[in-house]
């Protein structure tokens, strides 16, 4: 979860708006909005660039609590299940079948135990990327890998990234709201 909050920032913007101070908690709270969009977008690029997802759904996973006049906070939230392996790069070979969860990484053979993974396709036409439990041909369990927020929420890779510009980018929008309601845009 992202949170963009302001707390002296607030004062600044009155005393840049003078006569206008009325208008603070508008031009903060469209900063705060504009941001939170704007990290939600640069999140899920940073993410992209990262993990070989196939379906995109990085967006659409991430939920924005947009900042009111009373609650100068906005909140970047994500929710989601772990991924099937499926969703990803991967290979099937004849003789063991390799999957690849970050761009930086390759192909990795998909063994454990000695029992190596398959990709299996059901009646339904649904398919996924299973490996036995055991040694007889059934039970089999789906591979899967880490959940979107996970993903998003990781410290190296992607939010680690991300988050230093956050303060750089509300600094930029609240700069452009006050001078907008300086020249009597707003």
């Amino acid at each position: 979860m992202v949170v963009i909050e302001v707390d002296d920032t607030f004062s600044y913007v009155e005393k840049r708006l003078g006569n206008l101070a009325h208008k603070a908690p508008k031009v903060v709270c469209k900063s705060i909005n504009d941001t939170a969009t704007w990290a939600r977008r640069e999140l899920a690029k940073e993410a992209q660039k990262t993990y070989t997802v196939k379906a995109g759904g990085f967006n659409k996973s991430m939920k924005i609590k947009k900042a009111i006049y009373s609650t100068l906070e906005a909140t970047i939230s994500s929710q989601g299940e772990t991924i099937e392996l499926y969703k990803f790069k991967y290979s099937k070979g004849k003789n063991a079948t390799k999957a690849q969860v970050l761009r930086s990484g390759g192909l990795k053979t998909l063994e454990k135990s000695g029992i190596k993974a398959f990709v299996a396709a059901f009646a339904s036409g649904h398919k996924t990327i299973a490996q036995r439990v055991g040694k007889s041909r059934l039970p089999i369990k789906v591979l899967y890998s880490n959940s979107i927020p996970k993903m998003l929420g990781n410290e190296k890779r992607v939010y680690g990234i991300v988050e230093p510009e956050i303060e750089n980018k509300l600094s930029e929008q609240i700069e452009k709201h006050i001078k907008k309601v300086l020249e009597g845009y707003e």
